[in-house]
């Protein structure tokens, strides 16, 4: 099923219309309907049954900053193109995973979860997402205008990385670029879902969160890392990317890297190298990146007990996924779920890991 284009000039027109114009509009979606806030600046868009279950916000937050809280599951393979012109966008992916490409790349690349897809595009360019039918998708998407980053972040354009400077200054373009989520970065995607406040406290809630994010990506993507990565071939970034996957399917019984590198056929510094150029960090930084994104999954969203997402996520006891959880994230596996899941379904839950 193809989708018409999304541009960030209709999602803001949209979240800053009056709402009774945005209920009229609402009926003649194409893919669904349209709610908006009661405190206005944004809207919430639903999906049709032939589409998809469930859908996604969107928070026009000032006139620099808007956020997109995405949660649906389609029902069909999806194809869209969207545009966000002059914009600096930030995909944190909380679960699952879909296709995007931009410009003339006819492959494409992964949004996947435990990373933070970013680009920033020449004017007119789209990024083009294919959804895969019954697969669930969870993810934040950040919006920066490239004129008020100063206004936004605080700090002056000439003192960020250059691949950040460049777009900003020169509208050199940035294609689409990874990082694995940190895990700060990764708790404020996921605090976005539970924002406990309403109106303007919300507001000013989900400006702080969008700004963590914003920041952990910028912080990553160091000038120096840029200057020392040489450029892959296409085959080799073919078998990094089928290694990440690997690790993604294999956390109960993980690999080492030597047995990852062997299995995809590249040597171990060429595994180390091209995980740090596509995903800014080691084979192991990734791995603990990926098992920590889905532990956060598992236990706000599903009722396994905490022994059994240990095991899932490559833990050898509770014990040490509980640490490694609370380090990660700041709250125990069973203060989080007890926030998250409704409270009958949390007293139900084993109590054994704290």
């Amino acid at each position: 099923m193809n989708l018409s284009d999304r541009t960030i000039e209709e999602m803001l027109g949209c979240a800053d219309q009056p709402a009774e114009a945005l209920r009229w509009r609402g009926a003649s979606q194409s893919d669904g309907w349209r709610e908006p806030f009661k405190s206005g600046q944004g809207f919430r868009h639903r999906y049709g049954e032939g589409v998809g279950d469930g859908g996604w916000e969107f928070h026009q937050l000032n006139d620099a900053l808007s956020v997109a809280v995405v949660d649906f599951r389609a029902a069909c393979p999806i194809s869209r193109s969207h545009r966000h012109d002059d914009h600096l966008v930030f995909c944190a992916m909380l679960e699952g995973r879909s296709t995007i490409s931009a410009g003339d790349d006819p492959v494409g690349d992964d949004l996947a979860h435990g990373f933070c897809t970013f680009f920033g595009l020449s004017r007119g360019d789209a990024v083009r997402t294919v959804y895969e039918a019954n697969r669930p998708l969870r993810y934040v998407s950040i919006f920066l205008r490239c004129d008020r980053v100063r206004d936004v972040l605080g700090i002056d354009v000439d003192a960020l990385p250059a691949i950040f400077r460049d777009y900003i200054q020169h509208r050199t373009p940035i294609g689409l670029s990874h990082v694995p989520l940190s895990s700060s970065a990764s708790l404020a995607a996921t605090q976005v879902f539970e924002c406990p406040y309403e109106g303007e406290l919300r507001r000013i809630y989900l400006i702080a969160k969008a700004l963590e994010i914003a920041c952990s990506v910028i912080q990553s993507h160091t000038d120096d890392a840029d200057a020392s990565a040489p450029a892959l071939r296409r085959a080799d970034i073919a078998k990094i990317k089928l290694a990440r996957q690997l690790i993604e399917t294999n956390l109960d019984e993980p690999l080492g890297v030597a047995d990852l590198a062997a299995t995809v056929g590249l040597t171990i510094k060429k595994l180390q190298h091209g995980f740090q150029v596509l995903f800014r960090g080691s084979v192991g930084q990734v791995y603990k990146q990926v098992r920590l994104a889905k532990a956060m999954v598992l236990v706000s969203k599903s009722d396994m007990s905490m022994l059994d997402i240990a095991i899932e996520c490559g833990y050898e006891c509770p014990g040490s996924f509980a640490r490694a959880f609370k380090l990660a994230f700041g709250s125990s596996p069973t203060l989080v779920r007890t926030r998250t899941l409704p409270r009958h379904l949390a007293q139900a839950q084993p109590t054994h890991v704290n």
